[in-house]
C-alpha cells in the first residue's frame, strides 16, 4: 500500500541561528523519502532566515512559505494551508528531530481511522545548563511519565502542538489554530480543546522524541509568565468550562506565592524595586550556569508574580 504523504510544518520567526542548528535534523530524517515534505513557513523574520533557507531550497521535498508576521498560530495554520501531505506533523524551529521521530508519527497514522499524535518534549544538550533548563528538563520528564501512564486520557493542558501529528482533514474541520492568540501560549490548549470536544482520539507517542534547543535567559522567560496570565484568561473567556483547571482559579497554599499573587494585584507595588533587584539577580546567577533547587524556587517565585500581572492587565 502506498504510504500516504507527510507534511512537516516548522514555523519560524527570527530564529535563524537555532534554525540553522535544527534543520539539517529533520533534513537527514526526511532525506531520499517521497512520501514526506518539509514546509518551513517564515513569520515576517528580519535576521536572514529567509537567505538561510534559500541556500537550500533545492533540497528535495523542501519548501518554504513567506508572510508577514502574524504570530505562531497564523504560520501555523498557513503552513497547513499550503501542505500537500494527508498527515501533518507540526515541528517548532527549535526542536531536533531524533532519528525514529518521522516514522513514529506515520506508524501512529498507519491504522484506520483518525487520530492526534503528541511526540515526547525533551531537553536538547548544551554548553550551559542552568536552574532555568533543569526545570524545563524536569517539565519533561514529569509529562512524559504523566502521559505514558496506562488508561491515561489526554486533557486539553496535555496538548503541545511544538511536536504533534494529525490528518491535515481533521485539522481543516476544527478551524486550525485560533489566530488571536498571537501572544505565547494557549494557541495549543484552544485547540486541543476543540478536537478533545469533537471526539477526536488523543495518543501519545514516547518514541517520537523531539529534543529543544532551549536558549531562553530569566528575563524572556518571566515575559512569558506574563503573557501566559494574558493568555489564560482569554482562553477562560472562550471556554468557561475550563475554568476550573486553569492556574488563575487555583488556590495557592504556598505563602511566599500568596504574597505574590498579593504584590502583583496591587495598583502601585511599593516593592517593585525589589521584585526587580531581584529579579536581575537571579538572571545574572542564570547567566554564568548556578543550579539549585532555592534557585529554582526563586524562579517560581517571580514567575508567580509575573503570570498574576498578566491576569490583572489581561
Amino acid at each position: 500500500m502506498t504510504s500516504r504523504l507527510l507534511s512537516v510544518i516548522v514555523p519560524t520567526h527570527d530564529r535563524r541561528e537555532i534554525l540553522e542548528r535544527t534543520l539539517p535534523f529533520l533534513l537527514g530524517r526526511t532525506a531520499g523519502r517521497s512520501d514526506c515534505e518539509i514546509v518551513v513557513v517564515v513569520d515576517g523574520s528580519g535576521d536572514g532566515t529567509l537567505e538561510m533557507l534559500r541556500a537550500r531550497r533545492d533540497e528535495p521535498g523542501f519548501r518554504i512559505v513567506v508572510q508577514e508576521n502574524r504570530g505562531l498560530a497564523a504560520a501555523r495554520n498557513r503552513g497547513a494551508e499550503e501542505a500537500r501531505g494527508e498527515i501533518l506533523l507540526f515541528l517548532d524551529d527549535d526542536m531536533i528531530a531524533s532519528p525514529d521521530l518521522v516514522a513514529a508519527h506515520r506508524e501512529e497514522h498507519s491504522r484506520p481511522g483518525e487520530r492526534v499524535v503528541f511526540g515526547a518534549l525533551r531537553l536538547a544538550e548544551g554548553p550551559r545548563r542552568s536552574f532555568l533548563q533543569e526545570g524545563v528538563e524536569i517539565w519533561g520528564r514529569e509529562m512524559d511519565a504523566r502521559l505514558s501512564a496506562p488508561g491515561r486520557r489526554l486533557r486539553f493542558d496535555d496538548c503541545h502542538f511544538g511536536n504533534a501529528s494529525l490528518p491535515r482533514a481533521l485539522f481543516l474541520r476544527s478551524g486550525g489554530f485560533d489566530e488571536s492568540f498571537r501572544r505565547f501560549g494557549n494557541e495549543d490548549y484552544d485547540l486541543g480543546w476543540r478536537l478533545i470536544q469533537s471526539g477526536a482520539e488523543m495518543r501519545y507517542s514516547p518514541g517520537a522524541v523531539a529534543s529543544q534547543i532551549y536558549e531562553k535567559d530569566l528575563f524572556r522567560w518571566l515575559r512569558d509568565s506574563y503573557c501566559v496570565g494574558l493568555a489564560d484568561v482569554a482562553l477562560l473567556r472562550k471556554h468557561p468550562s475550563l475554568g476550573p483547571d486553569l492556574r488563575l482559579s487555583r488556590r495557592e497554599r504556598h505563602p511566599l506565592k500568596r504574597f505574590a499573587r498579593f504584590s502583583s494585584a496591587l495598583p502601585w507595588d511599593p516593592l517593585a524595586p525589589a521584585w526587580g533587584l531581584a529579579a536581575g539577580f537571579l538572571a545574572g546567577l542564570e547567566r554564568a550556569g548556578a543550579r539549585s533547587r532555592v534557585l529554582g524556587h526563586a524562579q517560581s517565585l517571580l514567575g508567580e508574580r509575573q503570570y498574576w500581572r498578566g491576569v490583572r492587565e489581561a
